[in-house]
């Protein structure tokens, strides 16, 4: 058993991934959404009854990652669930930082701190007695690897030390503009939608090596951070990309191909970074990977994702037809399901009575 389950996390990420045995089952939770779609992220979560999550990964601070994740270590029926938390906080960007930040009670940090919680434990040097290291990549030298229970294997991608120690000078910038500042609960920023251009008519592969070829990059800090990696299990690499950036990516994976010791690593399901924005995704990343199925989580709010030219980059990119996955049928992805299969490429989204799709890897 290997499997992801995308829960109705907004425009934001929260994933509960499967592996093990019928009898030994394991899971680790990433994100947890955004406030506004903390609800549904409960339900469903409160669904799964037996889960124990061996790692809860906090990717970065952005509000639709973590605004859910300050909901879950509040509520008596959930955050029981979590022993480890992998988050780099402030006191892990800026050497000798205080480890509550520059800002007073700064929300999850406070809650991991205070909580009966394994915060970053097994990465060095550990910065307290309480608090481990740092998650991150060194620049030279192996790729961090971690075993989980029930034989797994984290591999570690991103972030690197330079975009990591960047961020302290952008912290209290970014955790106020995410509403995460005093000691409540941040409930910004709500959801809307943006206006997003048509997709081409005909959709065929000249329109979609149009869209392709238009580049962006992103210039969060915030992002810069993400953790992002491969889990391995039984034969099997399932790549989370969190909301890292193509470049950061492009680099772990030109490292990973080296440690597995193939020209173009074979990876069986891909959650593409940053909710499918062509911000985050690059055609020297997609050339440097054999993957057909991709994750997309986002229902569309605050940022029109997918990008049009993100799913054009990964067909373009593929050596035969590809898969996206979608935790939500949205305006954006709607075109693209009854336009796809033209160019080669199948939308799937859950089913009509479900809010949650699983996708095994």
């Amino acid at each position: 058993m290997f499997a992801v389950q995308m829960l109705p996390a907004g425009h934001g990420d929260a994933l509960v991934v499967e592996y093990g045995t019928r009898t030994d089952p394991h899971q680790l939770l990433i994100d947890a959404g955004t406030y506004h779609a903390w609800e549904g992220v409960q339900a469903e979560l409160m669904r799964r009854r037996r889960d124990k999550y061996e790692i809860f990964v906090v990717t970065h601070v952005d509000e639709d990652h973590i605004g859910g994740a300050i909901s879950l270590l509040d509520d008596p029926n959930l955050k029981h669930r979590i022993d480890k938390v992998w988050f780099n906080g402030y006191v892990h960007c800026k050497s000798g930082g205080n480890v509550l930040g520059p800002l007073n009670g700064e929300q999850l940090t406070k809650r991991i701190a205070t909580g009966a919680f394994h915060w970053n434990e097994g990465f060095t040097p550990r910065e307290s007695v309480d608090v481990g290291g740092p998650v991150v990549v060194p620049s030279a030298g192996d790729l961090p690897s971690y075993d989980l229970p029930g034989d797994a294997t984290v591999v570690l991608l991103s972030p690197n030390g330079p975009k990591l120690k960047a961020m302290a000078e952008h912290w209290i910038e970014v955790v106020e503009e995410a509403g995460l500042g005093d000691a409540g609960h941040t409930t910004i920023p709500k959801p809307r939608q943006v206006a997003f251009d048509p997709l081409p008519d005909p959709l065929d592969l000249a329109a979609i090596a149009m869209l392709a070829s238009k580049k962006e990059y992103d210039g969060s800090p915030a992002n810069a951070t993400s953790i992002a990696f491969v889990l391995e299990y039984d034969r099997k690499r399932v790549l989370f990309g969190a909301d890292a950036y193509a470049s950061v990516l492009t680099a772990g994976l030109r490292r990973y191909a080296e440690r597995v010791g193939e020209t173009r690593p074979r990876i069986d399901l891909v959650k593409l970074a940053h909710h499918g924005s062509n911000a985050n995704l690059s055609m020297d990343l997609l050339d440097l990977i054999d993957c057909r199925r991709f994750l997309i989580s986002t229902n569309g709010d605050n940022f029109a994702h997918p990008h049009d030219a993100a799913i054009a980059k990964v067909i373009m990119s593929a050596d035969g037809p590809v898969t996206f996955f979608c935790n939500y049928s949205t305006t954006r992805t709607q075109p693209w399901a009854a336009h796809g299969p033209g160019v080669g490429a199948t939308f799937k989204f859950p089913k009509a009575s479900q809010h949650s799709i699983r996708v095994t890897a």
